[in-house]
């Protein structure tokens, strides 16, 4: 909230006014045919009827007429509360009915102390914070307001009571607290609407004992009440009667005097509205609780969705990083299946070396599959896919990370294997322990189809024996189903297949795909286009991650949709809480607006508490997104490890 400079009363000058310095200068009031007149649709009613009444600075008093004579509607108007329909109030010199309603405010907050009937305390606050409501709205520094507070809340009697709430203070001490509240910014007028009308006569005769001493101090009193005992405290007794004054004993001639002195204060700050804010929303704990949940839940779940689309785009790309796979083009058939022959590309040795001596190609090497089984000296295993380990040159040094037990091959052509933890405890070996362990694999099937259709069971199966170097993880093991894979060093593997393809005259292809190392990552594009252009399919690490990534984008845009759909509804049913509370605490605001609040100090206070339930639900949220990423992310790589 913007901080207004505006003029603020002189201390008292008041020959009896006290070290306390409750009293600002008295200021005088004049009205000159006034009437007012209440409007409700068709219906109007009048109030005042051309009333005139002159009040000297200084001077007590007492408004007294029947219920709807128009004596509290005079009062509204000295007030600043309402304006005249006709006529025209000045106070303290200056013409008050004409003034703007940010104006009115400044008035009632530097000129007017205000005691009602019914109190009209804040529930939510201590006795301490109502008498300092008024300097709060004033901006009065913390320390000077709660020092002037206690000091007020001693002059009137209860200096033992200054942290109870209005709940737990009688009715005549809650009356004590409106007095020492209206004291609070220095007043030179203090109204008084049936200040005695809801105590009991003890009550009653020390608070009006407390509105004649403020008098006495130098006060301009304006007090309204239908009781003779009451009005005879006051110096002089004004007479009401259907909106007109029909007795006035006249006072002191009055003299318009000119606008007092005029000192700088700063308006409520904008911190004072966070603090109040703040106070709301901690004494209001259950609404507070349910408004943030449903923001909460809506900023969690963005979160959440945000941080998976892009936690998996960033694994795979890290992924790819890792395994060398960003420089790499992927090379298949282009009429993968038996369904058009002729238009078949070979992948064996031939187009193997074709595509290796293609411009900007570093490297070249095949993937092939062999299917058959494996035996050990402890088990042995159906459905094994003997699989090409790729070239020792080529192989990055981050794979060593699926390596449970023992060490890559040692060259290309060493008769050496590496097996997952689940293959190794199905030869009946321990995963610790397999290392050193000799395997024998029978080769059954081409791993890949035959041009034509059908399989080419070998009718002559040869041994190929292997000794075990390495156990993998399960993650890195290629562990699919029941199948088990087996990772033998490159020659080996395409020398075995040469052998069985001779032995059993295999027409298959050598290698179910090809893979190209490009010399730079910038160079795979060039590459990939190359492939095509000799009839060859052609993937990259790019188009898979970009085809996946336009899948979390769609998937995350659907998700991110509906956790946007449970934002609203929060921010929506926030925007009800507060609807809801403005309507449930009219009454608290127009006491705000009574002791001098500006609307805008209003508004300041209602969207501070909106803000800090909308703060307290996204901190929350985001905490829970972090956690539920942190446990997530531990689940997922336990999994995959």
């Amino acid at each position: 909230m913007a901080v207004v400079e505006q003029e603020s009363p002189p201390v008292s000058t008041h020959p009896t006014a006290e070290p306390t310095d409750l009293l600002g200068e008295p200021i005088g009031i004049e009205l000159t045919n006034v009437v007012r007149v209440h409007r409700m649709g068709e219906v109007a009613v009048t109030a005042l009827r051309g009333v005139s009444l002159s009040i000297a600075p200084g001077e007590f008093v007492a408004i007294m007429g029947p219920s709807g004579c128009g004596k509290s509607t005079l009062l509204s108007l000295i007030g600043g509360l309402d304006r005249p329909t006709e006529g025209k109030i000045v106070a303290g010199g200056r013409e008050i009915s004409s003034m703007r309603d940010r104006q009115l405010a400044d008035y009632r907050l530097q000129h007017v102390g205000t005691i009602f009937q019914s109190f009209n305390l804040i529930p939510t606050l201590s006795a301490l914070d109502n008498v300092g409501l008024p300097m709060t709205l004033g901006g009065v520094p913390t320390a000077e307001r709660r020092d002037r507070s206690r000091r007020l809340l001693e002059k009137v009697g209860l200096k033992d009571r200054i942290t109870f709430r209005p709940t737990r203070l009688s009715g005549g001490e809650q009356q004590r607290v409106s007095v020492a509240r209206a004291l609070s910014n220095r007043p030179g007028l203090i109204l008084a609407d049936e200040p005695t009308g809801n105590l009991d006569e003890e009550a009653g005769q020390g608070v009006l004992q407390l509105v004649k001493e403020m008098h006495d101090l130098g006060a301009t009193v304006v007090m309204v009440t239908h009781d003779p005992e009451v009005a005879a405290v006051a110096g002089r007794t004004v007479r009401m009667r259907n909106g007109n004054i029909v007795e006035d004993p006249g006072g002191p001639a009055h003299a318009k005097e000119p606008p007092a002195p005029k000192a700088r204060l700063r308006r409520q700050a904008w911190l004072e509205s966070l603090r109040m804010g703040a106070t709301s929303v901690r004494r209001r704990k259950l609404r507070t609780g349910l408004s943030s949940a449903g923001v909460a839940i809506g900023i969690a779940a963005m979160a959440i969705i945000v941080s998976f689309a892009t936690g998996v785009q960033e694994s795979l790309t890290n992924a790819f990083a890792i395994t060398g796979q960003l420089n790499q083009v992927n090379v298949g058939d282009s009429a993968f299946g038996p369904a058009d022959p002729s238009k078949h590309k070979p992948l064996d040795a031939a187009a193997l070396a074709k595509l290796a001596a293609l411009p900007h190609v570093k490297d070249a090497y095949g993937n092939l599959l062999i299917q058959g089984s494996l035996t050990g000296d402890q088990g042995s295993a159906s459905n094994v896919y003997l699989n090409a380990f790729t070239p020792l040159n080529e192989t990055p040094k981050a794979l060593s990370k699926f390596l449970a037990a023992g060490n890559f091959p040692s060259s290309d052509s060493a008769n050496e294997v590496m097996l997952s933890s689940d293959a190794v405890t199905k030869l009946g070996l321990q995963p610790s322990k397999a290392v050193g362990h000799k395997v024998t694999f029978y080769g059954l099937y081409p791993g890949f189809y035959v041009v034509g259709g059908g399989q080419q069971p070998a009718s002559v199966s040869l041994p190929l024996e292997l000794t075990i170097v390495g156990v993998l993880t399960n993650a890195g093991g290629g562990v699919g189903g029941t199948a088990i894979f087996i990772t033998v060093p490159y020659a080996t593997s395409t020398g075995y297949w040469d052998r069985m393809a001779k032995a059993n005259q295999w027409t298959a292809d050598e290698f179910n795909s090809i893979t190209l190392v490009a010399e730079t990552p910038g160079a795979v594009d060039g590459v990939a286009k190359q492939v095509k252009d000799l009839g060859y399919q052609a993937t990259t690490s790019s188009d898979f991650l970009k085809g996946f990534g336009q899948f979390i984008t769609i998937l995350g845009i659907g998700l991110s949709g509906l956790a946007a759909i449970a934002l609203v509804v929060a921010c929506l049913g926030i925007a009800n809480t507060m609807y809801t509370a403005v309507l449930e605490r009219t009454r608290e605001i127009g006491i705000l607006k009574a002791l001098g609040a500006r609307s805008a100090d209003v508004r300041g206070m209602f969207l501070s508490e909106a803000g800090m339930i909308g703060l307290i639900g996204g901190g929350v949220g985001l905490l829970i997104a972090v956690l539920v990423s942190v446990v997530g992310n531990v689940v997922v790589n336990n999994i995959a490890a």
